[in-house]
C-alpha cells in the first residue's frame, strides 16, 4: 500500500515511491495476470492505461510541486477515459448523422416538388403543342 502526502517536502519522496508502485506493483500484478490468463490481452492494456492515467492524474494535481497539467477531465476532478472520447466522437456523429437526414428530407421534398412543376410544365407543353 503507498500513501502520497500532501506536504512539498516530502512530495519528491512520496511521488518516487508513486511511482515505484505503479511500475512494479500495478503495472507487473496485470502482466502477470495476463500471462497466466487470468485476463486477456484487451483487459490488460485497459488496465495499464487506466493506470497511467490514473498517475498522470495525480501527477496533475501537484503541478506547483513540479507535475504536469496534460489531463483535460469532462468534468472537475473526473478523468476522461479512452470510451469517453469515443461516446463524445458518436454524440457528435449522430447529431452530425441528424443534421445530414434533416437536409436530406428537405432535399427530396424540393426534389418531389420540383418533379411535379416538371410535370405540370410538360403537361402544358403538350397542351400547346396538340392546339
Amino acid at each position: 500500500m503507498f500513501c502520497i502526502f500532501l506536504n512539498p517536502l516530502s512530495f519528491k519522496k512520496n511521488f518516487a515511491l508513486l511511482q515505484k508502485v505503479i511500475i512494479n506493483d500495478i503495472i507487473g500484478s496485470i502482466k502477470a495476470n495476463q500471462q497466466v490468463g487470468n485476463i486477456t490481452e484487451d483487459d490488460a492494456n485497459q488496465l495499464q492505461e487506466l493506470t497511467l492515467q490514473l498517475y498522470d492524474h495525480i501527477y496533475s494535481h501537484y503541478e506547483e510541486f513540479g507535475g504536469h497539467d496534460n489531463m483535460k477531465p469532462l468534468l472537475e476532478g473526473a478523468m476522461e477515459l479512452p470510451l469517453d472520447k469515443y461516446r463524445i466522437q458518436i454524440d457528435e456523429l449522430e447529431h452530425e448523422m441528424d443534421t445530414l437526414e434533416q437536409k436530406s428530407a428537405a432535399l427530396e421534398q424540393k426534389n418531389t416538388e420540383l418533379e411535379e412543376e416538371i410535370s405540370k410544365l410538360k403537361a402544358l407543353l403538350k397542351d400547346k403543342d396538340n392546339k
